[in-house]
């Protein structure tokens, strides 16, 4: 305990050897509560980074009062609970962006954008693992909140968010940056 008091001590001070110890002693232990609750390994590397950015940042105005362990374990816990707000944020922009695309009277060629488009996502869709695209397709199709999926399914109700989660993120990876055309055929 008076070890890592004398190393927040230096971290304050700017000692990056320090901040480097701090580091070691306790991104894995984060990183493996991250997994448990996210389930997606990118999520939980840009959290720990956003964590020890952020401690770096603040250091000079740093007031733990605990232990840095469970100082840390408060800050991870409300950077996930900030994670699942923007991924349920962002998923209701897209229902309200999908619904105005619905009801609106669009010109020929952004009807055919459009159903490129959708035709895209149902394709990269029907790609997703068995499991993955059964959950999601609950999820987004039926309208089922995440408790009813995993009553049906049997399954957690963690699973069921991190294999929406997951599913999410290969979507709009597939979307922002398609590798394969939709069809699957090669283009020369």
């Amino acid at each position: 305990m008076q070890e890592e008091k004398l190393l927040l001590e230096l971290l304050r001070e700017g000692d990056q050897r320090a901040f480097d110890e701090l580091y070691r002693r306790h991104a894995r232990e984060l990183f493996l509560r991250a997994y448990r609750k996210t389930g997606v390994r990118e999520i939980c590397e840009d959290l720990i980074q956003d964590i020890f950015s952020g401690l770096w940042v603040k250091r000079e105005r740093l007031e733990i009062r605990q232990s840095l362990g469970a100082y840390l374990q408060g800050v991870l816990d409300n950077k996930i609970v900030d994670h699942y707000r923007r991924s349920c944020l962002h998923l209701r922009h897209l229902d309200e962006l999908i619904a105005v695309f619905d009801r609106a009277e669009l010109n020929p060629a952004d009807q055919l954008t459009y159903k490129e488009q959708e035709s895209a996502l149902r394709a990269y869709i029907s790609g997703l693992s068995g499991r993955m695209r059964d959950i999601f397709l609950l999820s987004r199709d039926e309208g089922l909140p995440h408790a009813e999926i995993s009553r049906r399914l049997n399954l957690s109700s963690q699973t069921v968010r991190n294999q929406i989660s997951k599913a999410l993120k290969t979507l709009r990876e597939k979307m922002v940056m398609p590798d394969v055309p939709a069809s699957g055929a090669s283009e020369k």
